[in-house]
């Protein structure tokens, strides 16, 4: 009787004081150990009871919204980095880290506010500067975005993504040569991100620089071989060329990697209409508007290859193509809609 009443105060003893603390670090510390093999399932469930132990254990809750994100559980995630925030005001990756579930979710908005806050709680914050850029430039701010890359730059001088993603801006704006120049940093700091030899070989394309962009996308190909994009912008480069069965060949390949890709079917259907091979012209501009109802260049030449084999109603593509802004359009409706 007495060695059980000494046991019990034995064991009273320590379990008092910061027992429950100490406990939930050490099932933190097994959570992170999880997630770093991968098993952020086994990493929640290390996380949960690290907060059965201590329901205040801030890192508990970032770790286990970085697990439920990884797992795609962006909702679940958020409100883990909500109680975090309660009880860490000033960190601002905890603001990050809810920045980009909400960009998960599609909350834009919600995204950048958080974006904001953990850039004025740490103002030299590339990845936050960057992806708040993004944002700006999925919203087709692009002298927001540009700002942000900019910043990015300040603080990160190697960043080949911020590079990358700010000559992508500048090429919306059509500044190539100034978007050259930042693909050109962007593959100086990593020469295996593909996308930057793509889009460079575009800007090329547009300086006609053309066999500098056959090299880029020459290069693209070593990296990707099996990336539509790099077939489409080849082959519309071999229709500058006007190598027009070149051209046909890019394209198809584009299509073959990518079923959907509508513009490389009305660039296919376009070297068609260009060669009087209507039928197949007819063909890839009603796939390009099934895959892309809003293309009013397809409406416009698909209306006048049916003008052309005397088809049923070419007026009617027409008319749809200047609803969508097509000037050629409201031309042909004035000559051949009377």
């Amino acid at each position: 009787m007495i060695r059980k009443l000494l046991l019990v105060t034995f064991i009273a003893f320590f379990v008092l004081p910061g027992f429950g603390q100490n406990t939930s670090s050490v099932f933190v510390r097994a959570g992170l150990a999880k997630a770093d093999r991968g098993d952020n399932k086994g990493a929640v469930k290390c996380y949960n009871i690290a907060l059965e132990y201590d329901s205040s254990n801030t890192k508990a809750y970032i770790n286990r919204g970085v697990a439920e994100a990884a797992l795609g559980q962006f909702s679940k995630a958020i409100k883990d980095y909500d109680h975090a925030i309660l009880l860490a005001r000033a960190d601002a990756t905890i603001y990050y880290d809810r920045a980009v579930a909400d960009s998960e979710l599609g909350q834009s908005l919600l995204a950048i506010q958080d974006y904001d806050k953990a850039i004025s709680l740490r103002p030299n914050y590339p990845k936050a500067l960057l992806n708040r850029g993004n944002l700006k430039d999925d919203k087709r701010d692009f002298e927001g975005a540009i700002q942000d890359y900019t910043l990015a730059l300040k603080y990160k001088h190697h960043y080949a993504k911020a590079y990358f993603d700010r000559g992508n801006a500048k090429a919306e704006m059509h500044n190539w040569q100034a978007a050259k120049k930042d693909y050109d940093s962007a593959i100086q700091f990593d020469k295996k991100i593909e996308q930057a030899y793509v889009s460079r070989g575009a800007a090329k394309t547009h300086l006609n620089d053309l066999n500098g962009a056959a090299l880029d996308y020459n290069a693209a190909l070593r990296l990707n071989p099996k990336d539509p994009l790099v077939f489409y912008n080849w082959g519309r480069l071999e229709s500058k060329l006007n190598n027009s069965n070149e051209s046909i060949r890019c394209f198809t390949k584009a299509i073959e990697l990518r079923p959907d890709y509508a513009v490389a079917f009305y660039g296919r259907g376009y070297q068609y209409y260009d060669q009087q091979k209507f039928d197949l012209a007819l063909a890839d501009f009603s796939k390009a508007i099934e895959l892309n109802p809003t293309d009013g260049k397809s409406y416009w030449y698909r209306g006048d290859v049916k003008r052309i084999l005397h088809l049923h109603d070419p007026c009617a593509d027409f008319r749809r193509s200047a609803e969508l802004g097509t000037p050629e359009a409201a031309k042909a409706l004035k000559i051949f809609c009377q």
